[in-house]
């Protein structure tokens, strides 16, 4: 049963009444006069900690090393640094540099920089790498 926007008690509405305030609403939201009804975006891992057991450009210990790595590309590549092989753009990590160091950090850093995991041409042990995301919170 449909009841009056107004607050009428036990008033009957039109059954396109409701329709109409819906379009009504539906047009407020169209021209920015209604505020939306989605809620703000935030990244919930920005403030988290984050780990790999393993990343491109870093030896087990942690210290930079000159590695290469290939990525699958839909197009020709048109990148300045690095080459497309075969279907795949192909680059150097490396820690040390910071235009080639590709750290786990990059992958909840709201950029376009990205986490690069070691190549698998370095050894079936890259097969398996772990990543853990640390949000701060403790469950009981």
């Amino acid at each position: 049963m449909a009841r009056s926007l107004a607050g009428g008690r036990g008033r009957r509405e039109p059954p396109w009444a409701m329709a109409s305030w819906l379009l009504w609403a539906l047009w407020g939201l169209a021209a920015g006069s209604l505020s939306s009804l989605q809620p703000p975006y935030f990244n919930l891992a920005e403030r988290a900690t984050i780990g790999a057991t393993a990343t491109c450009g870093q030896d087990k210990e942690g210290r930079p090393r000159m590695e290469l790595y290939c990525k699958l590309v839909g197009g020709p590549a048109a990148f300045p640094d690095g080459q497309a092989i075969q279907g795949q753009f192909c680059d150097y990590c490396n820690a040390a540099d910071p235009k080639k160091a590709h750290p786990i950090t990059n992958a909840i850093d709201g950029t376009e920089r990205w986490w690069q995991s070691p190549s698998l041409s370095l050894g079936l042990k890259y097969d398996e790498v772990s990543v853990t995301l640390d949000l701060g919170q403790v469950s009981k």
